[in-house]
């Protein structure tokens, strides 16, 4: 087996990518669960701590870099989970700072010479450097990294750094080429166990097998280019030359390899075995089996070589299935009790347009982790937005700053530089950002000329008494109350705002819902009120920056009414503990937006049993 794939090779392997990874989290978290990981504690420690880190640090949005950003992150992570449920306890949060501590110290030989990428140092001190944080990283209980240099490919990786840092003295690399320098020498290197697999089995090549008399010869890989291997000239030296120097040419290697092949057929019982495909491409057989199998074909003997058992047909019957039951569409029916009794307007439209999410989040408690160290995405932006937007209208309730625009771009620059100066966020989210701020300040005084007061992630509550009760939640993004009174509920959306057909049609119930919520006094500092409009502002950051437009083509008072009725038909038809909350078709042209962020599907296999329903409806 080559070096680089076993056990210890892949530890030193991600070693190295750590360090030359700045300690991103896919890589930070593939060495801590590497088994060779130890940091001077018992397996099991070591894991927890791991565990506790991936959950509090890098299963979020992550932009930190280094050690000191991990560590960031995870303080970071504990102040916000005071608003929230935690993602880990206090005493997880205290073993994962205390394992960045430990990795701090076992990676500094290491991140001394990393520190400054394009500075060159001999190849011998990166190796004393890297064997050295192996090394800390791999003490177990007893300090001692015993696990770490023992077996055939412990003892050839230690053979090689010790070269390494003995002979390498005045190779000058810098931070960047010692890792491929290091793979490199390390690609030619394989690792043989001593000891056979069983008492009767063994594994040999050919010239170990040359000297043995066996009852049973399997010869495998009869594929071209495995045996044969394909023999070259090589760049240097042409045939005349090789002829010159009394070099042997390269085609008596074959001729020695058709004599190990000739000799292993001489056993009493022998098999011949090769792959059709390696890695689904297909393969051509040996020039020895080709050959063969020709041979024998002339002299009308198939019938000698033919398997004694069917060999193939066991293999195929194993993956053969007797029967094929495909999923049907879950329809679970939890108990009424266990059924939730508070939702908001934005679940209530996941409510609508696929009850099975309700049943996964909101009753089974599951929710989806982020990909490891997930990079700012769409959500992140759209928190930023609603947030320099909040802060904007808290900040001026009652009038405009003389510069709308260099107030609000102000507030997101201070969002935007927690983010670390991501790419992404430089290049896309800023200019993006600014643009709808141009916006924004040129429309803005003609919104709060009709504005007696802004009011700003307004919290709203409303009793529904629909059989045993049930409670609507909202937060609405902004609240303008008009001179005589009237309400104007606002909702910023950083994508596009839904269709006013799916609005009128209560497919996209969050406005009506608030709008029914602020006629029912339920929002804070607010007692009943009329709503006069329902309105959208788009702060894409696409064309003009910004947009806005009516929530809906009938009144608000008509949509409020229309959407509190029909929530408590749903309440009502739910509280039924028969009424199961099944997955929604895909093909509801209504529902096509509502389908894009469903993280519950795999749990519902609506891949399996959808395209079960399309082979049977083409039958």
């Amino acid at each position: 087996m080559p070096v680089a794939r076993t056990a210890p090779g892949a530890f030193l392997d991600l070693v190295l990518r750590a360090a030359e990874g700045d300690f991103a989290p896919p890589a930070l978290m593939a060495l801590l669960k590497h088994p060779l990981t130890r940091l001077g504690q018992p397996p099991g420690e070591i894991r927890k701590a791991a565990r506790a880190l991936e959950r509090g640090a890098f299963r979020e949005i992550y932009v930190g870099q280094g050690l000191a950003g991990v560590a960031d992150a995870l303080r970071a992570a504990r102040e916000n989970d005071t608003n929230r449920r935690p993602r880990i306890g206090e005493g997880e949060h205290r073993a994962a700072l205390r394992l960045v501590t430990d990795l701090k110290t076992a990676f500094a030989p290491l991140s001394a010479l990393f520190r400054d990428r394009s500075a060159s140092h001999s190849a011998a001190r990166f190796a004393e450097a890297h064997s050295a944080t192996a090394e800390a990283l791999a003490r177990d209980h007893t300090g001692l990294p015993s696990d770490l240099w023992q077996g055939t490919a412990g003892e050839a990786l230690s053979v090689l750094l010790a070269e390494l840092i003995a002979e390498s003295g005045r190779v000058a690399l810098s931070a960047a080429d010692y890792a491929p320098f290091y793979r490199s020498l390390l690609a030619g290197r394989v690792a043989r166990p001593r000891g056979p697999a069983h008492p009767r089995l063994f594994i040999w090549g050919p010239l170990e097998a040359r000297l043995q008399q066996p009852d049973v010869v399997i010869l495998g890989s009869l594929n071209e280019g495995v045996w044969p291997k394909p023999q070259e000239g090589g760049p240097w030296l042409s045939r005349p030359m090789v002829e010159t120097l009394g070099l042997p040419p390269p085609e008596r290697r074959i001729g020695l390899s058709a004599h190990d092949f000739a000799q292993a057929l001489g056993a009493r019982t022998v098999y011949l075995s090769r792959a059709i495909k390696v890695d689904g491409v297909p393969t051509v057989p040996s020039r020895w089996l080709q050959r063969l199998l020709a041979l024998v074909d002339a002299a009308s003997l198939k019938e000698r070589i033919a398997p004694a058992q069917p060999w193939v047909a066991w293999a195929r019957e194993r993956d053969r299935v007797s029967s094929f039951a495909p999923a049907l569409p879950p329809k679970p029916c939890p108990p009424v009790e266990a059924r939730p009794r508070e939702l908001s307007a934005t679940r209530i439209e996941r409510w609508i347009a696929n009850p099975y999410e309700i049943f996964a989040r909101d009753i089974l408690r599951l929710e989806a982790l982020k990909p490891l160290g997930a990079l700012p995405d769409h959500a992140l932006r759209g928190q930023i937005v609603h947030q320099a937007l909040h802060e904007f209208a808290r900040a001026h309730p009652d009038s405009l700053p003389d510069d709308v625009y260099a107030a609000l771009v102000a507030i997101a620059d201070r969002q935007f530089g927690a983010l670390g100066g991501s790419p992404r966020v430089e290049a896309f989210w800023r200019p993006a950002f600014q643009r709808f701020a141009r916006w924004f300040a040129a429309t803005e005084p003609a919104r709060r000329a009709l504005a007696a007061r802004t009011h700003t992630e307004v919290s709203g509550l409303l009793d529904i008494r629909a059989g045993t009760g049930f409670r609507l939640t909202a937060r609405a993004d902004r609240i303008d109350v008009a001179d005589d009174g009237g309400l104007v509920i606002y909702d910023y959306k950083t994508g596009r705002p839904p269709l006013q057909k799916h609005v009128d049609e209560l497919y996209a119930p969050q406005l009506p819902l608030e709008a029914a919520i602020a006629e029912g006094g339920g929002f804070a500092n607010l007692d009943k009120r009329r709503v006069v409009d329902l309105r959208y502002i788009e702060a894409s950051g696409r064309q003009d920056g910004g947009e806005e437009s009516s929530a809906g083509k009938s009144t608000p008072e008509d949509l409020a009414s229309s959407a509190l009725a029909k929530l408590i038909r749903l309440v009502e038809r739910f509280a039924d503990s028969d009424m199961p909350y099944e997955v929604k078709r895909r093909s509801a042209a209504a529902f096509v937006n509502l389908y894009r962020y469903d993280e519950y599907e795999h749990l519902a296999r609506i891949q399996e049993w959808l395209t079960q329903e399309a082979e049977e409806d083409q039958r």
